[in-house]
This record gives C-alpha cells, sequence and structure tokens, in this order.
C-alpha cells in the first residue's frame, strides 16, 4: 500500500517531511535500560512490545516552523506566535466544561501536506504515542483521506492550562519536533460478539510456550509491522 504527502504547488520542499514513526523514537525510550538495576524480575517499558508498536505505528509529520506560546495562566490568556502560517483558535463553545478539557483554549497547528490514501482506507490523526508528556495534546481525529483533497489542521489544547498561579509561561516549539501521528486503515464493515475461546490453536501454542517466562509474546505472538 502507499501513502502520499503532497505539498501544494506554490510552496517549496520542506526539510522536514513526513517520515515513519520508526524514525522519532525518543532519545529518552533509547537510553532506557530493559530491567531496572539489571533485575530480570523488573522489567522497564523497554521490554514491552506493544509500547513500542504503538510508538512506531504510521507516519509523523513534524513541524515545519516554530512555534513561541505564551500563556497566562492567571488571566487564561494566550499569546501564539508563528513565521510563516498565521495559528488558528477554536472558540471555548466548542469543547463545553463538562466535555474532556472545556476549561482550557483550543488551537490548530498548521500543516502543509495534503495527504492521498488508496480507495478504501482513512487516517487516524493522534498526538505521538508513547512520548514524553508534551505543553500541548493533539486532540484525535480521522479523515477520509482517499477523497478528502486539502490539508488537515490539527486541533490541539493545552496541559498545563489549569488556572494555577503561573503568569507568561512560554513554550517554544521547535521546527522538526514530531507533531501528529499518522495512522492509515482500512474502512471495513465490523461486528462484535462475545463469548468462550474456541481456539484450538491458541491452546497448543500456549502448550509450546509453557514453562518460559521472559518475551512470551515477542517469541510467540507478535507481527513485524512495516512502515516505510
Amino acid at each position: 500500500m502507499k501513502i502520499e504527502f503532497l505539498l501544494p504547488p506554490e510552496s517549496k520542499e520542506t526539510k522536514y517531511p513526513p517520515q515513519p514513526a520508526k524514525n522519532f523514537i525518543p532519545k529518552k525510550y533509547k537510553d532506557l535500560d530493559g530491567y531496572t538495576n539489571d533485575d530480570l524480575r523488573a522489567p522497564t517499558v523497554k521490554q514491552c512490545i506493544p509500547f513500542l508498536d504503538a510508538m512506531t505505528n504510521g507516519y509523523i509529520i513534524p513541524f515545519h516552523q516554530d512555534y513561541l506560546i505564551t500563556v497566562d495562566y492567571n488571566k487564561k490568556e494566550w499569546d501564539v506566535r508563528a513565521n510563516f502560517y498565521s495559528p488558528r483558535a477554536h472558540g471555548s463553545q466548542q469543547l463545553p466544561d463538562k466535555y474532556q478539557d472545556g476549561q482550557k483554549p483550543v488551537g490548530k497547528f498548521a500543516n502543509k501536506w495534503t495527504i492521498k490514501t488508496p480507495l478504501g482506507y482513512s487516517c487516524l490523526f493522534v498526538h505521538p504515542m508513547n512520548v514524553p508528556k508534551t505543553d500541548f495534546e493533539i486532540i484525535p481525529g480521522i479523515i477520509d483521506t482517499d477523497i478528502y483533497d486539502d490539508a488537515v489542521l490539527f486541533p490541539y489544547y493545552f496541559r498545563r492550562y489549569d488556572g494555577g498561579s503561573k503568569e507568561n509561561v512560554q513554550i517554544h516549539i521547535k521546527t522538526g519536533d514530531p507533531m501528529v501521528q499518522v495512522i492509515p486503515f482500512k474502512r471495513e464493515k465490523w461486528k462484535s460478539c462475545s463469548g468462550s475461546t474456541k481456539n484450538k490453536n491458541y491452546a497448543k501454542l500456549r502448550d509450546k510456550w509453557a514453562g518460559q517466562m521472559l518475551n512470551i509474546y515477542k517469541k510467540f505472538y507478535w507481527r513485524k509491522k512495516n512502515y516505510d
């Protein structure tokens, strides 16, 4: 399958194009030991394959410009500066107080890339998964990128906007930092059901790894995902 990230005709090639998410594994994760104090009874998240799979799934669109955001927590005011594309904001009525983060102002990050997927495929856009906490949080959304022909803007809110006592907290987002994770998927009809397992292969596989203690999921269940 092929996913395309396309620039508008008037745009010049950027130094920070979308890339596979595996190229953005944080240094903090790479430097993490697999076990605490080399104790095999105390594995860290470095040994969790599902954690790594989520982090490296799909693609990352990086920021193509710096953002300087100044937040006054006392007045609940904020100011966003960027060089090229003007930042946009949502009205507070779009996220009511009783909803997820209705107390926080919501903005939109600019994005110059139009995303195209094969017919029948959409894209899920989420905050980069399982990375160190950032001052902002991308609000997830799904776009049918096989038929939508424009760039997607990405709404976000501030994690720390809590009405605290701080004034003029400044957040500097740098060009090339990961902005959003893009996960293509096929639109299919699904039907849910529940009950007990009747999978004989599952029972046989459990017999195969019975007695082992380390890396069971990776050895017997995990399958490699490919995004290039």
